[in-house]
């Protein structure tokens, strides 16, 4: 029978906590702003035309929300994404980083247990709602007039729209899946402009622990059945308490490498 490791590895176990995600946009998400993918639409061939979100845009917003909830508890509060990673702390071994270009100029790399896909829409794409809006002078703070002006057009995807989507721990102890499982339920906001825009509800559907990732997202929206058990049937620890642990058990890890 498959189960929870009790003690954080270095070295895979093979064991897979595949988690289903819903992702409910509470009011309108911007589809498109300056950075060129935040939610977009595919076409498949069997689906149709549906919105989808990159399972990267998923990753990096609850990444945030773990670092948030880590300074909070004076774990490695200095510890950012991209070039300032401490590569020592329950988030960087979660999420991963490289060592050579962190701050911490460390001689490893620490590969991501936090794995997922492209997040589908439930529902095909219906009309497509743009946004047309001035852009803001930033000398002026006025949106200019006349020649001046400079319209922008933003896409969005409608308030109520839900994504199915699968989010997968690998190797996961009761500590490090309680720190994830908190996080899932914590997102908030997700997209573009997201101080706006994009809130959500974010609800975990079931889980499945098993030796290897069997539950796609493209099964799910499709209608495939698959067996899930309540997320709420894992008995796990107190979330600060679990942070706690698993930076002790992650410095004990990392001094080991030495």
């Amino acid at each position: 029978m498959i189960s929870l490791l009790k003690e954080a590895t270095i070295l895979s176990k093979g064991v897979y906590l595949q988690m289903v995600v819903n992702l409910k946009f509470l009011d309108d998400a911007i589809i498109r702003s300056n950075e060129p993918e935040e939610v977009l639409t595919f076409s498949y061939a069997k689906l149709g035309n549906r919105f989808i979100i990159p399972w990267r845009k998923v990753k990096g917003k609850l990444r945030r929300v773990v670092m948030e909830k880590q300074r909070g508890l004076g774990i490695e509060p200095n510890c950012h994404l991209k070039d300032d990673l401490c590569m020592r702390c329950p988030s960087c071994f979660l999420f991963g980083g490289t060592g050579e270009t962190s701050s911490a100029k460390v001689p490893y790399n620490i590969l991501a247990r936090v794995l997922g896909e492209t997040f589908i829409s439930k529902e095909p794409v219906g009309e497509i709602q743009p946004y047309t809006a001035n852009a803001i002078d930033e000398q002026t703070l006025s949106t200019g007039r006349g020649e001046t002006g400079a319209l922008f057009t933003l896409t969005k995807v409608p308030a109520e729209t839900e994504f199915l989507g699968v989010i997968t721990l690998k190797d996961p102890t009761s500590e490090i899946a309680s720190i994830l499982i908190d996080n899932i339920r914590r997102l908030s906001r997700l997209g573009a402009r997201s101080v706006e825009w994009g809130r959500v509800k974010s609800e975990i559907l079931g889980y499945r622990l098993s030796d290897r990732e069997d539950i796609s997202v493209y099964g799910l929206v499709s209608g495939e059945n698959s067996e899930l058990q309540k997320i709420d049937s894992l008995t796990l620890p107190e979330v600060d308490a679990s942070y706690r642990k698993l930076d002790e058990q992650v410095k004990k890890l990392i001094e080991s490498l030495g």
